[in-house]
């Protein structure tokens, strides 16, 4: 497996475990506010893992599309992105 696969899993099983977490503490009845900071701790975790994807995107994908000559799928695709922020 490549590193930046490997890292992306990596990325992705922290967030699982979060989740689990929050869902346990849920069950549980913990402190509201102790979720919230696991809730918390999940949205900087998914932020983190849409950073190393965002990263290789631009390293593989959107050089290659340059290069291919898709400059306006690429903008298109960049452009998708950020309305969804």
């Amino acid at each position: 497996m490549n590193s930046k696969k490997a890292k992306t899993i990596h990325r992705i099983k922290i967030i699982k475990g979060h989740i689990n977490a929050i869902e346990k503490m849920v069950d549980k009845g913990t402190y509201c506010v102790d979720i919230i900071h696991q809730s918390l701790a999940v949205q900087k975790a998914l932020k983190k893992l849409d950073s190393l994807i965002m990263e290789g995107h631009l390293k593989d994908c959107v050089i290659n599309q340059a290069k291919n000559g898709n400059e306006k799928k690429m903008v298109e695709e960049l452009l998708s992105i950020y309305k969804y922020k």
